[in-house]
């Protein structure tokens, strides 16, 4: 008789084997959440990790920061005054996240690549949604999308075979790779990805945001009661749709999502404002710090 796969089975096996968070991550993702936090606050955490600094000194020293004789710029403190804070704290974030998707061995039909500059685009695009909505907390935002799909790490880590099967047969059919989940009783990644996050003890928006970045009717979200979180999450579910859309890296499928009127009109949008939202977040991306775009080729 064949065991049956359970979620808990999954966790249990991988606790020696699951990727382990980056030493900065779970603080900077708090910090991330605090609309309070400064240069300085960032500065004390990056200092503490080599990849990031090493990262930031990199993209301080950039031709498009610095002046022609303008000496090299050495220092932790000067190169984050440099580049600025909206640019230090994303690359920390990318540079964290990244970690953990190296670390990752995945299936031929499926490389980390195009997955990191998927969730990137949900990231830049979450932020956009976020200014576009009034959502208070655009770092929030990106920091869900950017980690959005960390359950497909835990699946690959468990069976990148059985991950691979399961993109070709979304690609075969022309499914979406949750409707495929979905229809052949198959572990979620989305609920495999909350329970990365409290395997690791991240914070609640964080984990409910992947947990439910698939599910479009709030009524279905069943242990959700913040407008707020509501609000967040549909952000993030907006802006998987409109990426993937895009065309902006690869999440393992190809099918696009069609949007209800009803979800549309909470954002105030319609056909014709939504085709010139996606070409603004489009733009955005690609006038994104070059090192976001660019780091998995470092």
């Amino acid at each position: 008789m064949v065991k049956e796969i359970t979620y808990e089975s999954v966790i249990d096996s991988l606790k020696e084997k699951l990727p382990s968070l980056p030493q900065i991550l779970e603080e900077l993702v708090n910090k991330l959440s605090d609309p309070n936090s400064n240069l300085d606050n960032i500065e004390d955490l990056v200092e503490i990790d080599q990849a990031i600094t090493t990262e930031i000194l990199k993209v301080a020293n950039k031709i498009e920061f610095t002046e022609p004789h303008e000496d090299r710029i050495v220092t932790i403190h000067d190169a984050l005054h440099k580049i600025g804070f909206e640019n230090a704290k994303r690359i920390s974030l990318n540079v964290s996240v990244l970690k953990l998707m190296r670390i990752t061995k995945f299936p031929r039909n499926f490389c980390s690549e195009q997955l990191w500059q998927h969730s990137l685009g949900v990231a830049v695009a979450s932020s956009e949604l976020a200014e576009f909505s009034n959502y208070e907390n655009p770092d929030q935002a990106y920091t869900c999308g950017l980690i959005h799909d960390i359950g497909k790490l835990v699946k690959i880590k468990y069976s990148h075979i059985s991950f691979a099967k399961e993109i070709a047969s979304a690609h075969r059919k022309n499914l979406d790779l949750c409707d495929v989940e979905k229809r052949r009783n198959l572990l979620r990644h989305d609920y495999m990805g909350y329970l990365m996050m409290k395997f690791w003890r991240m914070p609640g928006d964080l984990s409910l945001t992947v947990k439910w970045h698939h599910t479009e009717n709030r009524e279905d979200r069943d242990d959700v009661d913040s407008p707020e979180l509501h609000k967040l999450i549909d952000i993030v579910f907006l802006a998987n749709v409109i990426i993937n859309k895009l065309k902006i890296g690869y999440s393992g499928h190809t099918v696009i999502k069609e949007l209800s009127s009803k979800f549309l009109r909470s954002f105030n949008l319609d056909e014709e404002n939504l085709a010139q939202l996606e070409s603004n977040i489009r733009e955005k991306y690609e006038q994104s710090c070059p090192s976001l775009l660019l780091l998995e080729n470092d």
